[in-house]
Order: structure tokens, then C-alpha cells, then sequence
């Protein structure tokens, strides 16, 4: 495990490449502020992080769909390191918070960046280890899919807390923490269900209506985190009209209230839930590797317009930058994804 063997070196420069232009971006004559890399980097974090996270519940629950896309997942692993230092690139940014300034560690700028860095970084070694473990087929390999699950149910909850909410200080959501690692998780499944409609086409047969397959059983986990999704949202905006409490009215009057954002938060409800749930309702859809796919594509919709309805009232975002970002993320999840491995190869090898 010395140094990045599963990096080449085109591999290496094309990262090291595809940092030099967010790097531009943010530094450059570009440069104005950091929404856009935020919103990159929340849902790239979300959906990477997810992919590990998927094969790891798998693993402990012994689940045999994932054999058919787990190379294809661990293999995105990489893109968290890239991701690590790419939000260092937000220090500038951090400015912005309204708590700068304020008393105490915890509101210190250089704590902010320092702890979420950390995790970031942990959560890359734990997912590297895991990869490592499960590719091997180690006998503790369980025991590194349970660690890195840790790591990044802590991951997430620190996004949504330290990057999102505390953008709207003194608004204070305790639910966000749970809704952010259940949408990374569900995107996970959603990058299976695309994956398989790209590498395996039609699905196996099913022997019949009680038989399985794995894409019937991704369509299945899609279908019901679709409803676990829709129960968490309920869940939340329950407890801003009991409660009313002036900051949680506040935060979703500024986003429903005026156009286009009162538009996008409705989608967000459509692509999370009613499509996904209505179009996997009938048996004989979740077989159809098309639908699934439609189903995955909504999913991670979803998950971006509700980064960018969290973040659109309190910081630009320029979408001419934030599109620069997602190709470079997006070629380089290709490459790490496309990469063809000879029979017994190392998935940290190639």
C-alpha cells in the first residue's frame, strides 16, 4: 500500500490536470466566489461516497446484486482524495459563513477547514482499505465495510451541518445531518442501477414472477428509499408547521415563495419520489433495465437541484464555472469507471 498503486501516471496527470482547472477557477481571473465549487463538490461528495457506502451495506448484509456493479463502484474511490483537496480550495470561502468572527473553536476558520478535510480524508483511507479488503476477499473485510460506514455517516452529517446549515446561521435543522447520509446511500444505489443498464444491457432471466435478478433487486432498493426519502422529507417540514419557529419558516419562505426556486423546490419532490415510485410501481418495470435507468437519472436530479435550492438564496452560484467543474468530475468518474482489467487484475492495480 505504498503510495497511489492504483494510480497510473496519465491517470495522475489527468487529475492533477482537472485540479489545475477548478484551481483556475477559484484563483483565477475567473474568481469571484465559492458556490459553485460548493455545490460541485456537495454532490460529487454525496454521490462518491454513496457508491462505496452501497457495496459496503452489501457486504454486511451479504447481498448478491452488488457482485454485478462492485468493481465498477470501489473503483471511483480516488475521486474522495481528489475531492479532499479540492474543498481546501474553499478557504478563501469560508469568509463568507456569517458565524466567522465569533467567539470560540468550534466557529474557528481554520477548525472548519482542518475537521471537514479530516473526514474527507478518512473517509477516502477508510474507502481505500475497504476496496482493498473486498477485492482480496479478506476474512475482516466486514469488519472495514462497518468502519468506513462510520466514517461516512460522520461525513455527511458534517456536510450538511458545517457546509450547509451553518450558511444560514442561526438556522438549525437536526434532522439534515440523517436526510444528507440517506440521499448519499440512495444515490449509491441510484450510480448501481445506471451502471448496469451500461455494462450488462438486459438483465438475466428471472425464472418467473418470484424470481430475481440483480437489477430487480436495485430497482427494488430504489423503490423503497424512495418512500423512506418521502417519509424523511414529511418528517421535516412536520416539524417547521407544529413548530413554527421563526428560522425554520424563514429558511423555506426564501425558497418557495418567488420563482424559479418555488419550481425547483417542488421538483425536488417529484424527481426524489414521484418518479422513481410511479415508474417502478408495476412489477414488470423493475426488470427494464431503461426504466431503471430513467428512475437513477431522476434520483441524482434531485440531489442536485436540492444542493443548489440549499445554497441559491445565500451564495451565487455561476453556472458557467459550476459546469467546468462537473466535466472535470465527470470525465474523471469515466475513467476510473471504463477502465478494462485483465481476468485477476487488482482493481488497485489498473
Amino acid at each position: 500500500m505504498k503510495g497511489l498503486p492504483e494510480m497510473t501516471g496519465g491517470r495522475i496527470v489527468l487529475f492533477v490536470l482537472a485540479g489545475g482547472i477548478v484551481a483556475l477557477t477559484q484563483f483565477g481571473p475567473l474568481a469571484k466566489d465559492g458556490g459553485s465549487l460548493l455545490l460541485a463538490l456537495l454532490f460529487w461528495a454525496s454521490v462518491i461516497e454513496g457508491c462505496i457506502a452501497a457495496v459496503a451495506a452489501c457486504t454486511l448484509i451479504k447481498a448478491k446484486w452488488v457482485a454485478s456493479v462492485k468493481r465498477e463502484l470501489l473503483s471511483v474511490h480516488p475521486l474522495l482524495l481528489f475531492v479532499s483537496v479540492l474543498f481546501l480550495f474553499l478557504t478563501p470561502f469560508v469568509d463568507s459563513y456569517p458565524w466567522v468572527g465569533r467567539e470560540g473553536i468550534w466557529f474557528d476558520k481554520g477548525f472548519f477547514v482542518g475537521r471537514n478535510f479530516v473526514l474527507l480524508l478518512l473517509a477516502y483511507l477508510a474507502a481505500r482499505r475497504f476496496a482493498i479488503a473486498s477485492h482480496r476477499d479478506e476474512e475482516g473485510r466486514e469488519r472495514f465495510a462497518a468502519i468506513y460506514l462510520f466514517v461516512f455517516v460522520a461525513s455527511q452529517s458534517f456536510m450538511a451541518f458545517d457546509w450547509v446549515m451553518s450558511l444560514a446561521y442561526p438556522w438549525v435543522n437536526t434532522l439534515l445531518g440523517g436526510y444528507f447520509f440517506i440521499e448519499s446511500l440512495f444515490a449509491g444505489f441510484a450510480l448501481s442501477g445506471i451502471l448496469y443498464a451500461f455494462l450488462h444491457g438486459r438483465p438475466a432471466p428471472t425464472h418467473g414472477p418470484t424470481g430475481r435478478s440483480d437489477l430487480k433487486d436495485i430497482a427494488i432498493l430504489l423503490f423503497g428509499f424512495s418512500i423512506l426519502w418521502v417519509g424523511l422529507f414529511f418528517a421535516q417540514f412536520l416539524v417547521i408547521w407544529y413548530g413554527n419557529i421563526p428560522e425554520e419558516v424563514s429558511y423555506l419562505l426564501a425558497r418557495i415563495s418567488s420563482s424559479p426556486l418555488r419550481e425547483l423546490s417542488l421538483s425536488i419532490l417529484a424527481f426524489y419520489f414521484f418518479v422513481p415510485f410511479f415508474i417502478l410501481l408495476p412489477g414488470r418495470s423493475k426488470t427494464n433495465p431503461f426504466v431503471v435507468f430513467a428512475a437513477s437519472l431522476s434520483i441524482l436530479l434531485g440531489i442536485l437541484v436540492e444542493r443548489f435550492v440549499y445554497l441559491a438564496p445565500i451564495v451565487p452560484v455561476r453556472f458557467g464555472v459550476l459546469a467546468i467543474h462537473f466535466l472535470c468530475f465527470l470525465l474523471l468518474f469515466v475513467l476510473l469507471v471504463r477502465v478494462k482489467r485483465e481476468p485477476g487484475e487488482s482493481v488497485l492495480e489498473a
